[in-house]
């Protein structure tokens, strides 16, 4: 994305996923907006084993993967007074993630935390009141605090973890893929597994 909800440190995550190059993992970043066709896109995504990207609807192109892909939603942070609860829910799937269920692709999910929100870094997260008015002042235009109108970082072990406990793994025993799941604190929507 070149504006709203864009991930600002995804080179670092890049750069740390292509160190599984030995396991002939590979890792670019995908940009619809920057494609030239719709043609372009379907080739692209169907060229990917999984797609990782912030909840939103250029996850709708995880559909394009092919079988026994994975999709990871990363689930934005918001706070419990904020519009849009919905988007970081883990007992049931995203209103993105509802098309993937009942499908042959692997829909997981990742709540990113406070740290994820690049905006209000300097007031102390314990005073609720103060954390909530810079936030509202760091988006004025609107005077509310929303995630679908701000940038995130994402920790690069965020996808070092999932490519190390699924991807690099490629067992689709689903006991296994839970347990898994559990222990990098994913969540599953949707698994195609045996």
């Amino acid at each position: 994305r070149k504006s709203r909800r864009v991930w600002l440190n995804i080179d670092d995550s890049v750069k740390a996923c292509n160190e599984f190059r030995q396991q002939k993992v590979v890792c670019i970043t995908v940009n619809v907006e920057e494609t030239a066709s719709p043609e372009e896109q379907l080739l692209m995504h169907s060229s990917l084993d999984a797609l990782i990207g912030i909840h939103g609807a250029q996850l709708t192109q995880g559909i394009l993967l092919p079988s026994q892909g994975y999709v990871v939603e990363l689930l934005p942070w918001i706070p419990h007074w904020a519009w849009g609860e919905w988007v970081a829910r883990t007992s049931t799937p995203t209103p993105v993630g509802i098309m993937f269920h009942n499908t042959d692709l692997n829909h997981l999910g990742y709540s990113l935390g406070r740290d994820s929100v690049p905006l209000c870094k300097h007031v102390n997260r314990l005073n609720q009141t103060a954390e909530k008015e810079c936030f509202n002042f760091e988006q004025s235009q609107t005077k509310t605090f929303r995630w679908d109108r701000r940038d995130f970082d994402v920790e690069p072990d965020i996808v070092t973890k999932f490519i190390s406990s699924f991807l690099v793994q490629n067992s689709t025993n689903c006991e296994s893929m839970k347990s898994r799941a559990t222990e990098n604190d994913f969540v599953l929507y949707n698994t195609y597994c045996s």
